[in-house]
């Protein structure tokens, strides 16, 4: 799908995502409270280079941060979550950390996002089951994102650290697949297809994370 099609059809391109996102237009808010927001903007004028890629990534990877947080705090209570699962969510959390933290080092003070916010509907949140669709959601458009940025990035060492991320991703997936009824915790053989960072963008605007 092209930026142009994307935009036809509602979605987000890589360019308006991250020009919105400049503008402080994305919420992050969970179950009706406000999680994070960012102030101020710090975004690379460019929309074609691996700049763009890591940004994307890295606003991505702090939904994530968020979301994972999030459980810790406040449903892994709520919900009532099998206490034999903490470990994992706290591995978890901290394995989006250290994404999110690596995507910023490779972006640097000056080109590190700033100034956007993400939003979590609380229906994503309602229940067991929709908690652990919502990841499993996720965690897939989160392989597919890195799958893309190996095709995208031009630096071969972005390359491999997005395949290793992308790796690490698939086993969160195949966590948040298996909690769920008739789930099988196994991904395509060769993983789902690989989407753009504008593409990416556009999912999470579909699904109703960005807006």
């Amino acid at each position: 799908m092209t930026e142009v099609e994307e935009v036809q059809k509602g979605g987000m391109s890589r360019a308006s995502f991250i020009r919105n996102a400049a503008k402080g237009s994305v919420m992050l808010v969970a179950g009706g409270g406000v999680l994070a927001s960012m102030d101020g903007v710090a975004f690379a004028k460019t929309t074609k280079s691996d700049i763009t890629v890591l940004q994307t990534g890295y606003i991505a990877e702090t939904l994530a941060v968020t979301v994972y947080g999030a459980i810790l705090s406040t449903y892994f209570a709520k919900l009532r979550l099998d206490p034999g699962n903490r470990g994992y969510f706290e591995a978890a959390y901290r394995d989006e950390v250290a994404h999110r933290d690596a995507w910023k080092a490779a972006l640097g003070k000056k080109y590190t996002p700033t100034g956007f916010k993400l939003t979590v509907p609380g229906k994503y949140v309602a229940s067991k089951d929709a908690l652990a669709t919502t990841g499993k959601t996720l965690e897939e458009a989160f392989v597919a994102t890195y799958m893309g940025a190996v095709k995208e990035f031009n630096s071969a060492e972005l390359k491999v650290t997005a395949a290793g991320v992308a790796a690490n991703e698939a086993t969160h997936y195949s966590f948040f697949d298996a909690i769920l009824p008739r789930a099988t915790a196994v991904l395509p053989p060769f993983g789902p297809k690989a989407i753009t960072a504008g593409q990416a963008a556009a999912t999470l605007t579909k699904l109703g994370f960005l807006s």
